[in-house]
């Protein structure tokens, strides 16, 4: 008694054919992108990024309250008289450290 073909082809592959648009129907899609007037690429911002954008207008867009005290620190530090609080600036930095690993 001779069995053949009992778990089926050999090639598993053989059957399997990749499906390619033919040419006009390729073209009529491009066409119909084209006449739709639709772009085929668009942007989509993250929340993230709308985020940062409205933050970045606003700031833009904010008076500058401080401009006194910038002239002021810029003269000090020309004449040499700008002591800053070295152990203030030092805490500070820890504090934001500290913040980003919580």
């Amino acid at each position: 008694m001779v069995i053949k073909n009992i778990v089926g082809d050999q090639n598993p592959y053989a059957n399997k054919k990749i499906e390619r648009p033919q040419a006009k129907e390729l073209q009529r899609t491009q066409e119909a992108v084209k006449n739709s007037g639709e772009a085929a690429d668009r942007v989509v911002l993250s929340p993230e990024g709308r985020l940062r954008g409205a933050a970045l207008q606003t700031a833009n867009e904010a008076p500058d309250v401080r401009r006194k005290k910038v002239d002021e620190l810029k003269k000090q530090v020309q004449d040499g008289s700008y002591r800053p609080d070295l152990k203030k600036a030092a805490a500070n930095l820890i504090r934001d450290d500290l913040d980003l690993l919580v």
